[in-house]
């Protein structure tokens, strides 16, 4: 019983090593984490079905918890309404050379940008 006693005296230790520890420990698995997102996500893992017969469109949000979606299915364009924990409805059938074509996305932070452009006064004239 002494030997372990002993033991236990020697070894370097503390609550400052355990949370030195665990850090480390957090560090790796946020590092492992990351690596295994990126190769996953450059081959095309947890993206959906990219270039498959699905796709969506647009979405705009009617309220908190309703929502129109255009959806492509093969070469139908469809308006689908989905909210309140109920299956999404098909409204209508959408004819695709009635849609007017897809505007350029804006580059994200935009819309902040042209705020604060407004409040400090340097806001640059719309490009239209």
């Amino acid at each position: 019983m002494g030997v372990l006693l002993q033991t236990a005296q020697e070894l370097p230790g503390g609550y400052g090593l355990v949370l030195l520890q665990t850090l480390f420990a957090l560090a790796g698995v946020c590092v492992l984490a990351w690596v295994v997102l990126r190769w996953g996500a450059r081959r095309g893992l947890g993206m959906g079905a990219l270039g498959g017969r699905v796709r969506v469109l647009e979405r705009i949000a009617l309220d908190p918890r309703r929502s129109l979606y255009i959806v492509k299915v093969g070469e139908r364009v469809l308006l689908l309404g989905a909210g309140d924990g109920g299956s999404p409805s098909l409204l209508t059938e959408i004819d695709p050379d009635t849609l007017p074509p897809e505007a350029a996305p804006k580059p994200p932070g935009e819309a902040f940008r042209e705020v604060l452009g407004r409040l400090t006064g340097r806001a640059k004239p719309p490009a239209e």
